[in-house]
């Protein structure tokens, strides 16, 4: 049985911890925080500690702070097993220690406030040991998810798409929704449409399931939205989203 000591308490760490509990081929060791406060709840399921001195033996470190806080985090851990940090963007040199290093990352969003499945969870994996690479498949694996192997180039590159799709694509729906509050128009009405763009999206591909005035070129009604928008940083979203569609249709 594979033991694991979690160290952060993001909300990460927080889906590492529930799904970590619940898995009968890992152990969770520990739980590390620099404030117990955070993490003093699963005392009674796991021993938690604030102190790295205090960091027991395990075969898995697993990582879950702030990128710009793993270089600091990892030079504090005096270990033989594997310290794998969980970013998207951040190269697996960042890991400040002579131990075996790693990178596990998953490919979702996460919410400590939300439950989330890690059935069918994609893992971009990375170790400085090809020997580290089964401990990690096999953690994927009994965890529910799939691991992929990629190294710290092409991770940031997945990491940069998941941005565009994940926090670009959010940020679109939150600006539909303050347009929505401006003018006291209930924005569940865009539910259906919301799950159906996104749907169709995965179904047929993105690039056969683009509609819209700025597909069809309709610019009498481009027009009129520009007209209706009287934000300036809005209109000149609005331009550049439907430029960057126009010209994509013309290839």
């Amino acid at each position: 049985m594979t033991k694991v000591v979690l160290i952060g308490a993001g909300h990460l760490a927080f889906h590492f911890y529930r799904q970590l509990e619940a898995c009968c081929k890992v152990s969770l060791t520990q739980w590390y925080n620099r404030s117990l406060e955070k993490i003093d709840f699963a005392k009674t399921n796991v021993a938690v500690t604030n102190q790295f001195s205090q960091i027991k033996d395990a075969d898995l470190y697993l990582i879950c702070v702030s990128d710009d806080a793993i270089k600091n985090v990892t030079e504090k851990i005096q270990t033989e097993g594997l310290i794998a940090h969980c970013a998207g963007g951040v190269p697996l040199s960042r890991i400040s220690s002579p131990s075996r290093k790693a990178v596990f990352y998953p490919l979702q969003t996460f919410t400590k406030e939300r439950d989330l499945s890690f059935d069918k969870l994609p893992f971009c994996i990375e170790t400085s040991n090809s020997k580290d690479q089964n401990l990690l498949k096999d953690l994927a694996k009994a965890l529910g998810g799939f691991a992929y192997e990629f190294d710290s180039e092409k991770r940031a590159l997945i990491h940069l798409i998941a941005v565009f799709i994940n926090n670009f694509g959010n940020q679109l729906l939150f600006l539909g929704s303050e347009l929505s509050k401006k003018n006291n128009i209930p924005f569940y009405m865009f539910s259906s449409l919301i799950e159906e763009t996104y749907k169709k999206a995965l179904d047929n591909g993105p690039e056969n399931s683009q509609s819209g005035p700025a597909s069809r070129r309709d610019q009498k009604t481009i027009d009129k939205h520009l007209e209706m928008l009287t934000d300036k940083s809005l209109k000149k979203l609005y331009l550049n989203l439907t430029t960057s569609i126009q010209k994509r249709n013309e290839r």
